[in-house]
C-alpha cells in the first residue's frame, strides 16, 4: 500500500503545488493578484480553491495515518494566500515523508480502518482507501487543477501527473 498510495500521494501533491507555483507566475505576468484563485469556483455551491487544497492535504495525512492506526496531525484550516496554500502542501509531504514501506507491512486488504465518522465504525483498508480515500484525495486535487485551468492558468495534463519514474530501456 505504502508504493501504490503513499508515494503517489506523494508524487502528486508535488505536482500540485507546481501547479500552484504555475499559477503564481501566471497572475504576476498578468499583474493580477495570485491570491485571487483562492475563492474560485466552478459553481456557487462548491467549495472554493483554497478548500479544495486543504481537503486533498487531510486526505492524504488520514490515509496513511488510518492505515496503519495513528492520529494525523491537525492543519487548522486558515490559509488566505497561495504562499500558505504551499506551506500547507509543504507540511502535509513533510508529513507523508515520516512514513516508511514497512510501517504499511502488516496491511492487508482486510486490515480494519476505524472510521472518525461515524465513531465506533470501521471499514476494511481496502475497501476505504479505494472507496472514499482515493477518489476523495483525486476529486479534490482534480477540482483545484480545473479551478485553475478554467481560470486561465497554461497547465495541461503533464502538469497534472507530475514528475514520472525514470523509464528504461528494456533492449539494452
Amino acid at each position: 500500500m505504502y508504493f501504490a498510495v503513499i508515494q503517489q500521494f506523494q508524487r502528486t501533491l508535488h505536482a500540485l503545488d507546481a501547479i500552484l507555483g504555475e499559477a503564481v507566475a501566471f497572475a504576476e505576468a498578468r499583474k493580477f493578484n495570485p491570491d485571487n484563485f483562492l475563492t474560485a469556483r466552478l459553481a456557487p455551491d462548491m467549495l472554493p480553491f483554497s478548500k479544495q487544497i486543504q481537503i486533498a492535504c487531510d486526505t492524504a495525512k488520514r490515509t496513511a495515518a488510518g492505515l496503519v492506526g495513528k492520529e494525523a496531525p491537525v492543519h487548522e484550516d486558515t490559509e488566505q494566500t497561495m504562499v500558505q496554500l504551499r506551506e500547507r502542501i509543504q507540511k502535509c509531504l513533510a508529513y507523508l515523508a515520516t512514513f516508511q514501506s514497512g510501517d504499511f507491512a502488516a496491511v492487508t486488504a482486510a486490515t480494519e480502518v476505524n472510521l472518525p465518522k461515524p465513531p465506533g465504525k470501521a471499514m476494511r483498508a481496502e475497501d476505504w482507501l479505494l472507496s472514499r480515500m482515493v477518489s476523495n484525495f483525486f476529486f479534490h486535487v482534480t477540482t483545484a487543477y480545473a479551478l485553475l485551468r478554467a481560470g486561465g492558468v497554461e497547465i495541461g495534463k503533464r502538469d497534472f501527473l507530475g514528475e514520472l519514474p525514470p523509464t528504461f530501456d528494456q533492449a539494452a
